[in-house]
C-alpha cells in the first residue's frame, strides 16, 4: 500500500500510466514542451499531477514518454535541432567516457604505488622475522 492512499503501489503506477496516455492524447496536435532540445519533464509530471521522479521510477511512463518524444522530435523539430541534439548527446557522451578514462588512469596510479608499498612492507616482514629486529 502507497502511504495514505489505500492503493498498491501497482495501483498507483497504472494511474500514472493512464495519466501521461491521456495527457498525450490531450496534447497530440502540438509539441510537447521543451527545455532547449530536451524535453521538460517536470512540466508534463505538473501537468498529470504526479512527481518527475515518476518517469525514472515507473519504466513504463519512461517508455510512454521517450516514444512520445522520438515522435514529437521528428515532428516538430527542425533537422537542425535534431542534429544538434544529436551532437549535445554525443559530446555528453564522450565527456562521460572521458571521465571515466581519468578515473581509469587514477585508480591504475593508486593500485601500482599501493603494490610496490605491499611489496616493501612484505620484504621488511621479511627482514623483521629472520632478525627479529627492525633494519
Amino acid at each position: 500500500m502507497a502511504r495514505g492512499t489505500g492503493k498498491s503501489g501497482v495501483e498507483i503506477a497504472q494511474e500514472h500510466v493512464d495519466t501521461l496516455i491521456d495527457y498525450l492524447e490531450r496534447h497530440k496536435d502540438e509539441p510537447l514542451p521543451r527545455y532547449g532540445v530536451d524535453l521538460n519533464k517536470s512540466i508534463i509530471a505538473k501537468e498529470c499531477g504526479f512527481d518527475r521522479q515518476v518517469f525514472r521510477s515507473n519504466p513504463r511512463c519512461a517508455e510512454i514518454l521517450r516514444d512520445a518524444d522520438d515522435r514529437d522530435r521528428k515532428v516538430n523539430l527542425t533537422r537542425l535541432e535534431q542534429a544538434e541534439a544529436v551532437r549535445e548527446q554525443k559530446a555528453k557522451t564522450d565527456a562521460d567516457q572521458m571521465a571515466l578514462e581519468e578515473e581509469n588512469l587514477r585508480l591504475l596510479a593508486e593500485n601500482a604505488s599501493l603494490r610496490r608499498e605491499l611489496d616493501r612492507l612484505k620484504r621488511l616482514s621479511a627482514v623483521i622475522a629472520e632478525t627479529g629486529r627492525l633494519p
